[in-house]
């Protein structure tokens, strides 16, 4: 290899040793919950689709569990508006990200090119930047129908959740598209590296001066990779580069800077800025997270409802009478249901048992406290205002954990009393689920302030 500095290569390989563990421990962690957050967020998107009678659901689980990550199919629609095959491509689509999340181990080794490859590939299955009718995509385009019918309409509520959604998952599906970009960088200037270490060292040292001096020193290396990587991918274009990098003019300021592009970013003018923003993005945070106080308002009138048309269902004449004595003499007995939901939007399904009449008087009590928090002058009010910003953090996880258990277990019931509805009735029971949505919409949108506030602490905490 021919370049004017000696200690290059061992400063190339400490570099990309270095970017690897950063990588392992910051950036495919963050990887992980960025497409948790897709899949949470194009969750939403479908739900009230579905809800709305716009799509179907696979009630029968005809194409089965997944085993694999692959790419639901894309092809032209025979009739743009066949809504039980869009119906079809969108159910694929959900079930290829749920392998995504919850089957795919997100390790620096599993996460080798093919699956960084089949990972874009599936996340740009829907064509987000071009949403709409200019979409190449004919899923995009006829799911964008769907959702523009819905825009329309009297339900103002449907409208923001969709629309809330669309915005997230654009911003989402960009950060992700270069979060896959940083491990696909590092694969390549990896084996870039690898070659030079391994295979250079026995390739006589030329400089080619034309294309066709390249395409023979391209072939003496394929001869010597062969021999020093007999089980290496060979990759020409990646050759073309290093023949670039290190035997052209100019090749000891490209060195240097293709080092320097490997190194760990570090802007302590960026970090003092980032920390200048926090307590005002923390601030907005917390008051998007209050904003949920009006739709548990909604969900406790409306579980309240379904559970009191459940239990009149499930009691005899003479179990309501002692239901009724007991509840004028104020010795009405706790009643306990057995649920299930998330705890978080990547977390396993878990089961616990409610006791109803405490999880409505908590209700009140979170709605009252995030309803103080809005309110100019108020007690709550003054109390954050006068936090820092790690207080504020400290509150705005507190808060999020509150809100974040109390929306599990409102879907939980809400699943349930939907269940007992439909056997116990034949009939469909009032559902919180766009409520549950917008209230999921706007925890996605609090904790990514909070992850980037503390990793901007973090910063300023570490910075000389």
């Amino acid at each position: 290899m021919e370049n004017e500095s000696p200690d290059f290569l061992p400063r190339l390989e400490e570099a990309i040793a270095h970017r690897a563990a950063w990588l392992e421990t910051a950036r495919i962690p963050l990887l992980k919950d960025m497409v948790g957050l897709y899949r949470s967020l194009f969750e939403g998107v479908a739900g009230t689709l579905v809800k709305k009678g716009l799509l179907r659901e696979d009630v029968y689980d005809y194409d089965g569990k997944v085993s694999a990550l692959t790419v639901p199919s894309d092809s032209a629609l025979i009739d743009s508006n066949d809504i039980a095959e869009v119906s079809r491509r969108i159910v694929a689509y959900r079930r290829q990200l749920d392998f995504l999340v919850d089957g795919l181990p997100f390790t620096f080794a599993s996460l080798d090119p093919a699956a960084l490859k089949r990972i874009t590939a599936l996340l740009s299955y829907i064509d987000w930047e071009s949403f709409g009718e200019s979409s190449h995509s004919p899923t995009t385009r006829a799911l964008a129908r769907l959702v523009t019918n819905v825009r329309p309409s009297k339900d103002g509520l449907s409208s923001r959740v969709l629309h809330e959604s669309q915005a997230q998952i654009e911003k989402l599906a960009r950060d992700i598209r270069e979060r896959v970009a940083e491990l696909e960088t590092w694969h390549r200037e990896s084996w870039k590296a690898e070659v030079r270490a391994k295979v250079l060292p026995h390739v006589p040292p030329h400089r080619p001066r034309t294309g066709e001096e390249r395409t023979a020193e391209a072939l003496v290396i394929r001869k010597a990779f062969d021999h020093a990587m007999p089980e290496g991918i060979w990759h020409p274009q990646l050759i073309q580069e290093i023949l670039g990098e290190d035997r052209s003019p100019g090749s000891a300021e490209r060195l240097e800077k293709l080092i320097t592009s490997l190194a760990l970013p570090q802007s302590a003018a960026r970090i003092q800025h980032d920390v200048a923003q926090a307590r005002v993005e923390i601030l907005d945070a917390i008051r998007t997270v209050c904003g949920a106080a009006a739709e548990i308002g909604y969900c406790e009138e409306v579980l309240v409802e379904n559970e009191h048309a459940a239990e009149k269902r499930r009691l005899s004449v003479l179990q309501r009478l002692r239901r009724w004595l007991q509840k004028s003499l104020g010795r009405l007995d706790d009643r306990f249901y057995d649920i299930e939901y998330r705890p978080s939007p990547n977390a396993d399904p878990k089961t616990e048992t409610i006791d109803f009449l405490r999880l409505v008087s908590e209700m009140k009590e979170l709605k009252g406290v995030l309803s103080e928090l809005t309110e100019k002058g108020s007690p709550g009010y003054r109390r954050i205002e006068a936090m820092d910003e790690e207080q504020l953090c400290e509150f705005l996880d507190w808060q999020m954990r509150q809100v974040r258990l109390l929306h599990g277990r409102m879907e939980g019931l809400n699943a349930l009393f939907h269940a007992k509805a439909v056997h116990e009735r034949g009939g469909a029971a009032r559902s919180i689920r766009l409520e549950l949505l917008a209230i999921e919409n706007g925890m996605i949108r609090a904790d990514t302030v909070r992850r980037e506030s503390i990793d901007r602490l973090e910063k300023k905490d570490f910075t000389p």
